[in-house]
């Protein structure tokens, strides 16, 4: 997925210092690897995991893949870590624990510096803003609007229940999860994340019932840590063959009024006007964005 269009359905965080997971995460069907330096690597081991960089984001680049870097957004490793995601080519940055809009400003001053000294294009690197504290979610909409390179912005629900002393379940984190989908909507930003925990990987009809109530809520892709959770992500959030071929029913039959002078029609017991006919116009342009073929 080039960086321009983006709007995943799924990201995959892999270890920056994790060659086996590296080697085949292309192959998983994640719309964007993210090389994590953050909370996958071991405080020792975080210089081997910058240094890892370049090779791994040159084998997943070759392998058609969309690579973005998760920096460590602490004094001392933030600088380090922006450096090495620049040079090493990859697409964008994630940015963790993002509370303010200042922070998005520098980062992007930062980004420029960098872009400059690699002699990458300017404004070439987009960012993936998370959204993890009780601040960040209270500031999210000035947050949405802080960077040009802004593409998404996502609720991180792990950390965000750590600070708030709840469990990360539905209950708990629905009004946070869509407070980041509205202000991000609003702010014409991709909205991502899961009002649930995000490590469930061996109960995949739990995580599914998650991921549901996550785009019900607005959220249109989400985060994940295993390989096992993106066919999840991919189906919900992009769409089943069955949900386009009703969405494609309801549009002829609305077209078709439409054409004969009708600003709405019944349809299987339901109204169906132009708001409805939108929705469906929506879900059809992006599953066929991620389904070509069957289109």
């Amino acid at each position: 997925m080039h960086p321009a269009t983006f709007e995943p359905r799924s990201i995959l965080f892999v270890p920056a210092d994790a060659d086996a997971f590296i080697e085949k995460a292309g192959l998983r069907g994640a719309d964007v690897i993210v090389l994590d330096l953050e909370d996958g690597v071991a405080p020792s081991a975080k210089e081997a995991a910058r240094a890892a960089l370049g090779h791994a984001a040159a084998h997943l680049r070759a392998a058609g893949a969309c690579v973005f870097v998760r920096l460590n957004n602490v004094p001392g490793l933030l600088a380090r870590d922006l450096k090495a995601a620049v040079s090493c080519g990859a697409d964008g940055v994630v940015i963790p624990k993002v509370e303010t809009a200042a922070q998005l400003v520098q980062l992007d001053a930062d980004l420029a510096g960098e872009e400059s000294v690699s002699g990458r294009k300017p404004g070439t690197l987009r960012v993936l803003a998370l959204i993890e504290t009780p601040l960040g979610v209270s500031n999210a909409f000035d947050i949405a609007k802080a960077s040009p390179r802004l593409a998404a912005m996502c609720f991180g629900s792990e950390d965000f229940a750590a600070a708030m002393g709840v469990d990360p379940s539905p209950g708990s984190l629905s009004w946070p999860a869509q407070a980041v989908a509205i202000a991000a909507s609003a702010a014409g930003v991709l909205p991502l994340g899961l009002p649930g925990s995000v490590g469930n990987f061996t109960d995949l009809a739990a995580y599914r019932q998650v991921v549901d109530h996550a785009k019900v809520l607005g959220l249109r892709g989400a985060t994940c840590i295993h390989p096992a959770q993106v066919p999840v992500l991919n189906e919900v959030f992009g769409g089943t063959r069955e949900e386009a071929d009703e969405a494609q029913r309801l549009l002829a039959a609305f077209d078709a009024a439409v054409a004969a002078g009708k600003g709405a029609i019944a349809l299987d017991g339901r109204m169906i006007d132009e708001p409805i006919a939108n929705r469906a116009r929506r879900l059809l342009e992006r599953y066929h964005r991620f389904n070509p073929v069957s289109s």
